[in-house]
């Protein structure tokens, strides 16, 4: 319907610009330019000097009006969209990313998320997170422990996620911390899910599933009632805001 009006009123103004009086040819015109007076070719056509109208003015305020009423919405909803599947990119990247260096290296390595950049802090990894050696830096740490301390190597520092977007874990031993042994298993035998959200709540939401083996796949809806599920089958819930 939007699309309709829109077209009605553009049509609505190439008429009326086409309807505009012409100026008519005055005898001045007939002159060849390399013939006529001075004061004639420094004063020019009044055709050059003509504006637009208040009724043109307001045709293009009103079409402007209508292409942000109808595009507005689509393009936050597509913006979201956007930061949404950018941040459960960024997840699966990491988690990929640790498991590998963990099997790389034969050595645990963890995942916690930060607050500071620095240290295992907090538990809303939206906020970012910290990638690490989890073998106790040569016994000056905890080895699996899932958290940064004495001389453990730190390999990746992810920065804050988009805004609007909260990233929490569910059915994890802990919800601060995730270690992947050197076989790439999940410490301790424990799958989970990582439940990403925005304002639109868990009808929009997505999840990454954590298995057993270290692996991980999305989360979808087995039920079909427009909601993914966890690694229990459960409806994912987001955050209060």
């Amino acid at each position: 319907m939007a699309l309709f009006v829109y077209v009605q009123l553009m049509l609505s103004a190439r008429k009326i610009c086409s309807e505009r009086r012409q100026p008519t040819e005055s005898p001045a015109d007939r002159i060849p330019a390399d013939r006529r007076p001075a004061d004639l070719i420094k004063g020019a056509s009044p055709r050059a000097a003509r504006g637009f109208t208040l009724v043109e003015l307001m045709m293009v305020i009103v079409l402007v009006a209508i292409l942000l009423a109808v595009g507005g919405p689509a393009f936050q909803g597509s913006l979201q969209r956007n930061r949404l599947q950018t941040s459960l990119n960024t997840v699966i990247s990491a988690l990929s990313f640790a498991r590998s260096e963990a099997v790389i290296r034969n050595s645990p390595v963890g995942i916690c998320p930060t607050t500071d950049s620095a240290s295992c802090s907090g538990s809303a990894w939206e906020a970012g997170w910290l990638v690490f050696v989890d073998d106790g830096g040569d016994g000056s740490g905890a080895a699996s422990d899932g958290t940064l301390n004495g001389n453990e190597e730190l390999l990746r520092i992810q920065d804050q996620l988009p805004a609007g977007v909260t990233a929490r874990t569910v059915d994890f031993p802990s919800d601060d911390r995730i270690v992947f042994e050197a076989n790439g298993s999940i410490l301790q035998d424990d799958a989970g899910t990582f439940a990403i959200c925005d304002a639109r709540g868990a009808a929009d939401a997505r999840g990454v599933v954590v298995q057993v083996s270290g692996q991980n796949r999305l989360s979808f809806d087995q039920d079909n009632n427009g909601v993914v599920e966890d690694n229990t089958a459960t409806d994912l819930v987001c955050p209060s805001t």
